[in-house]
C-alpha cells in the first residue's frame, strides 16, 4: 500500500502541468506565430523515446515518465510496429478504477493513435489540436514523441532569444551616431533610437507636424510610400543643425511597402570638416602657384637656357624624363621646371632619394603595403607612387634602386597599375615619372647593375644637366642670389668684391651648384659667428676642389662643418692658439672649448 500511495503522489506530481495545458494553449494562439517554415518537428520532438510492450505491467511505465520527463509512453509491439501509447492521464484513470499496477499495459492503453511526420512543419504541428503526437518517419517507424508542452516550451524559448536579439539590437542601434526611425505604412511611428530625438525632438509628431522639418520629413514619407523609391532631404532643424533625412521603403513577400526606415545624419561636423578640406586645397593650390613663381631659375649660360627652354616645353607632354648629371649641378631645379610648365602643376610634385632609402624599405616607400603585412605595419600607408597620383614623381638617383625593385617599377610604368604590399587590391595611376641620377645608367646595363628593359623605359626623353664648371657665365650670378637668400635668412647683408668674385672663376666646383651654395651660406655665418671673412677666403683659396659638406646635413651640421675649417685655418696660420682666437675675436676659452668639441688637436 506503500509504494501505491507514493506512486500515486509521483503521478499527480508528473500530471500537474499537463492539466493546466489549456490555459497555456489559449496564451499561445495569442502569440504572434512563428514562419511555418522556419522549423521542423523533428527539430522539436523527443527523440528515440523509451518504449514499451503490451505485455508490460502498469508499474513499469512509471520509471520510464521519471527517467525522461515525460508524461506518455509509446507501446510497441514485437515487430517494432506502434500499437498504442500510455499517458500518466491514462495510468491515473485506470488506477482509480481499481486497477492495479500489475495489470498489463495492453489492457489500458489509447489506441486511437494521432501521428506526424517527422519533416512536418512546426507550424503545421501547432495547428493540430491534440496534446500529444507519435512522430514517425517515411517507413512509419517511430522516431520520436512531441507534446503541446514541448511546442509552448520551444515558443517560449524562441520569445525569449527574440527578446534578448531585440534588446541587443537596441543598444546597437543607440549606439549609431545616426539617428533612425521605423514607421507603418500608415506613417506611425514604430522604433526611435535615442540620436533621432535629439536631431529631430517632434519625432512623434509625423502625423501632425507643427514644426518645418517635421513637415518636410512628413511629405518626404509620403513621396517615398508613393514613389516606393528612397528620398533624402537636407534640413535644418530647431537647433539649426544641418541634416540630412534618407527614408528608404520595405516590402513585404507580396512587394508591397509596409514599413519605411528613415537615417537622420547631422552634416554640421562632415560640413565642417569638408569646408576645412577645402581651405587646405586652396592653400596648397596657393602654395604651389606661389612656389612657381618663386621658383627663379638661374641662368646665363647658351646650353643652360637651351635645356630649360626644352624643359618647359616637355611639360606639354607626359612622356617619362630621365635627366643625367654631377652631384649638385641642378637636376631637381630642371625636374621642377618640367612640372610646373605641365598641365599637372596643381597636382602633387613628390620626390623620393633612392639612395638613401636602404634596399629592403624602397618597395614599402614606392609601393605602399596594407596593415599587418609585416612585422611593424600597424596601419596601411600609401607608396609615394599612389600619393603622386595625378601628379609628378621625381626618381632622384634611380641608379641606387634594388634589382628585384626595377622588375615591379617597370611592370607600374607599362600597366599603370600597383598593388601594395600584402594588398590584394589593384592601384590605377596616373602618374609622370621623371627619373635623374649622377650614374651612367648605360654602363651599369651593360654591367648588369641596372635592368635593360627599365633603362629604355625611363630613358624616352633624355636631359643632360652640365656641371657648373662649364657654365662659367652662373658662377656670379648664382653667388650674389646665394648671398641675398642667406643674407635676409641670418639678417646680414653681404656681399663679394672683385677679388673674390675672380676667386669664384678660377675654382672648379667639384660640387656644382650645391658646393656654391653651401659656400654662400658658410661665407655668411663665417660673419655671423666667427667675423672672419678673410679667413674664410684664404682657406677657400688656399684648399680648391674642397669637397661641400654632406649633401643631406642640416644647417647645424653645415654651420658646424665651416666653423671646424675656420678654426683649422686660423691654428695653422696663427703663431699660437692665443693667436688663432685673436684671429677668429673669440676669447681663448671659447676656441679651446670649440677645439676639443671638434676634437681638433694641434701638433707643435
Amino acid at each position: 500500500m506503500g509504494r501505491t500511495a507514493a506512486n500515486l503522489r509521483f503521478i499527480q506530481a508528473s500530471i500537474g502541468p499537463t492539466i493546466s495545458q489549456s490555459a497555456t494553449t489559449a496564451q499561445v494562439k495569442s502569440m504572434p506565430a512563428l514562419p511555418e517554415e522556419s522549423m521542423l518537428v523533428e527539430q522539436v520532438m523527443h527523440d528515440n523515446p523509451e518504449t514499451l510492450t503490451p505485455e508490460h505491467r502498469l508499474k513499469d511505465a512509471l520509471p520510464v515518465y521519471e527517467r525522461h520527463g515525460v508524461n506518455c509512453v509509446p507501446i510497441l509491439d514485437t515487430d517494432k510496429k506502434v500499437r498504442g501509447i500510455l499517458t500518466i492521464f491514462r495510468l491515473v484513470q485506470a488506477i482509480r478504477q481499481g486497477k492495479s499496477f500489475e495489470t498489463p499495459i495492453g489492457e489500458v492503453m489509447d489506441v486511437d493513435l494521432v501521428s506526424i511526420r517527422n519533416d512536418a512543419t512546426f507550424g503545421a504541428a501547432c495547428s493540430l489540436p491534440i496534446d500529444r503526437m507519435l512522430v514517425l518517419d517515411h517507413e512509419d517507424k517511430l522516431v520520436g514523441v512531441l507534446t503541446k508542452k514541448d511546442l509552448i516550451h520551444k515558443i517560449y524559448n524562441a520569445f525569449c532569444s527574440a527578446d534578448y536579439h531585440n534588446r541587443e539590437l537596441d543598444a546597437v542601434i543607440n549606439c549609431a551616431t545616426d539617428g533612425i526611425m521605423i514607421f507603418d505604412q500608415e506613417g506611425v511611428p514604430l522604433y526611435t533610437n535615442d540620436k533621432i530625438r535629439s536631431l529631430l525632438p517632434d519625432c512623434d509628431n509625423l502625423r501632425k507636424p507643427d514644426s518645418p522639418a517635421m513637415m518636410a520629413v512628413a511629405d518626404l514619407l509620403k513621396k517615398t510610400m508613393s514613389s516606393r523609391k528612397a528620398g533624402s532631404t537636407l534640413l535644418e532643424n530647431c537647433s539649426g543643425k544641418q541634416v540630412v533625412f534618407t527614408i528608404t521603403p520595405i516590402f513585404d513577400a507580396d512587394q508591397r511597402p509596409f514599413r519605411c526606415v528613415l537615417s537622420a545624419q547631422d552634416m554640421t561636423e562632415i560640413t565642417r570638416l569638408q569646408e576645412e578640406a577645402e581651405n587646405s586645397r586652396r592653400k596648397l593650390a596657393a602654395f604651389q602657384e606661389a612656389s612657381l613663381k618663386g621658383t627663379k631659375i638661374i641662368a646665363h649660360n647658351p646650353a643652360m637656357l637651351r635645356l630649360l627652354d626644352e624643359a618647359a616645353r616637355l611639360g606639354g607632354v607626359d612622356s617619362t624624363v630621365l635627366i643625367t648629371g654631377e652631384t649638385g649641378a641642378g637636376k631637381e631645379v630642371v625636374a621642377m621646371n618640367i612640372h610646373n610648365h605641365s598641365k599637372r602643376r596643381h597636382g602633387p610634385l613628390v620626390q623620393i632619394n633612392c639612395g638613401t632609402i636602404p634596399h629592403h624599405l624602397q618597395e614599402a616607400e614606392l609601393f605602399g603595403y596594407e596593415k599587418g603585412s609585416f612585422t611593424g605595419a600597424n596601419a596601411s600607408r600609401a607608396g609615394m607612387l599612389e600619393v603622386a597620383h595625378e601628379g609628378t614623381l621625381m626618381l632622384d638617383e634611380v641608379g641606387e634602386m634594388d634589382m628585384a625593385l626595377q622588375v615591379k617599377l617597370l611592370r607600374a610604368l607599362q600597366e599603370g597599375v600597383i598593388y601594395r604590399i600584402g594588398g590584394r587590391k589593384p592601384v590605377r595611376l596616373d602618374v609622370r615619372i621623371i627619373a635623374m641620377t649622377n650614374r651612367d645608367l648605360l654602363k651599369m646595363v651593360r654591367e648588369n647593375t641596372f635592368r635593360e628593359d627599365l633603362y629604355y623605359r625611363l630613358n624616352v626623353i633624355p636631359l643632360s644637366v652640365p656641371p657648373l664648371r662649364q657654365r662659367r657665365e652662373d658662377i656670379l650670378p648664382l653667388a650674389r642670389h646665394f648671398l641675398s637668400c642667406f643674407g635676409k635668412k641670418y639678417s646680414c647683408h653681404c656681399h663679394t668684391n672683385p677679388q673674390e668674385e675672380e676667386i669664384l672663376l678660377r675654382y672648379s666646383w667639384p660640387g656644382n651648384v650645391r658646393e656654391l651654395a653651401n659656400f654662400m651660406e658658410r661665407l655668411t655665418i663665417a660673419s655671423l659667428s666667427l667675423g672672419n671673412r678673410e679667413l674664410v677666403w684664404e682657406s677657400f683659396a688656399r684648399q680648391e676642389g674642397q669637397p661641400a659638406p654632406p649633401r643631406n646635413a642640416t644647417m647645424r651640421e653645415q654651420m658646424q662643418h665651416f666653423e671646424k675649417q675656420c678654426i683649422e685655418n686660423a691654428l695653422r696660420n696663427a703663431p699660437s692658439i692665443r693667436g688663432a682666437a685673436r684671429d677668429l675675436s673669440v676669447s681663448h676659452a671659447t676656441l679651446l672649448r670649440k677645439m676639443r668639441e671638434y676634437d681638433i688637436v694641434v701638433q707643435n
